[in-house]
């Protein structure tokens, strides 16, 4: 199939602030490629491969939009290592009113980070 690149956003909810954090994210649809972040101006193909956790942070949500071709599903990652965790995008499709509720912590000054998977 050929790659239909889309774009999505992760929402963080900060531990001790209470804040939330809102990063557009552009995904390639290429198997075992990264997962581009916001890095000021846009995700983009040329954006950062990771975000970095401005203080302790819990993954609340990802939602993104629907016609990836190549891939299904993504791993998440802190610090080069995966975390474990692995989410559909079936089940993430900003078009779904019921996403699945996230709770996933990363430290303050982690580097999050996902990786495109078939």
């Amino acid at each position: 199939m050929a790659a239909t690149p889309q774009y999505g956003t992760i929402f963080l909810k900060g531990v001790q602030t209470n804040r939330t954090y809102a990063v557009d994210v552009y995904i390639s649809d290429v198997a075992t490629a990264a997962v581009n972040f916001d890095s000021g101006s846009g995700a983009s193909s040329g954006s950062d491969t990771f975000y970095i956790a401005p203080e302790n942070v819990i993954l609340t949500d990802f939602s993104v939009v629907t016609g990836l071709a190549d891939t299904t599903k993504i791993s998440i990652n802190a610090n080069g290592v995966q975390t474990g965790n692995r989410l559909r995008y079936a089940n993430q499709l900003n078009t779904l009113n019921n996403r699945p509720q996230l709770s996933i912590p990363f430290r303050t000054g982690s580097k999050i980070a996902f990786s495109q998977e078939a």
